[in-house]
């Protein structure tokens, strides 16, 4: 009987906290994809206009409790605001569609009528494509979404689907990103036996869908 408590507790306490997170697994997730991701701070305020004089469309206010709260628009929710959002590691993301001087352009992610608007990165940070997967990328590693098909697996010597193949990753234990040139990223794997395995491999489809995220 106690073994069956705790095991119900670790599943609960499992659950909790992958309800706490909002995180893209498979490629139909995100909505959106622009020019890369802004990791926002709270109070997050969004104006019509890259300007401190621009209209203020939102102010969002949220905590790494799972809490949020919208001041002009009633519904907001974590899951539909953030595309990606980790209580561990204290990080909040939102697609970024445009980038002026010192202003980021971002939107709602997961919204079905999304609240764009321009947010200063004195505050918030932008990081375009080749950031996300480097700099984030080797900090925390990377992960495949789940519905990739097993040619988005494969490995390429070069950053080019015209060139050898170095293999293809099938479970992955730890994806380690090294360079990224274009839409691709050079990357060592180590696969559940331990098996290491490097090569290039493209982090987005020709439609702009990404097949890879940082593993917050």
């Amino acid at each position: 009987m106690k073994k069956i408590i705790i095991l119900f507790l670790l599943i609960i306490n499992f659950y909790t906290s992958a309800l706490a997170d909002v995180m893209p697994y498979y490629i139909n997730s995100l909505r959106r994809y622009g020019i890369g991701y802004t990791e926002v701070k709270s109070p997050l305020v969004l104006r019509q206009t890259p300007s401190l004089e621009g209209k203020i469309l939102e102010t969002l206010v949220f905590d790494y409790n799972n809490s949020a709260s919208c001041q002009i628009n009633k519904n907001c929710n974590i899951d539909e605001i953030f595309a990606g959002y980790s209580t561990k590691r204290k990080i909040a993301l939102l697609t970024t569609l445009d980038e002026s001087q010192d202003w980021s352009l971002v939107c709602f992610n997961q919204l079905e009528n999304p609240i764009c608007g321009w947010v200063s990165e004195k505050e918030n940070k932008f990081y375009n494509w080749t950031d996300f997967f480097g700099i984030l990328g080797k900090k925390y590693g990377l992960y495949l979404f789940k519905d990739l098909q097993k040619k988005d697996k494969v490995l390429y010597g070069a950053p080019m689907k015209e060139t050898n193949t170095t293999g293809s990753i099938e479970l992955p234990r730890m994806i380690t990103p090294w360079l990224v040139r274009g839409n691709w990223v050079l990357v060592k794997v180590y696969d559940f036996n331990n098996q290491q395995k490097t090569g290039w491999i493209n982090f987005r489809s020709d439609d702009n869908k990404l097949k890879l995220f940082v593993k917050f």
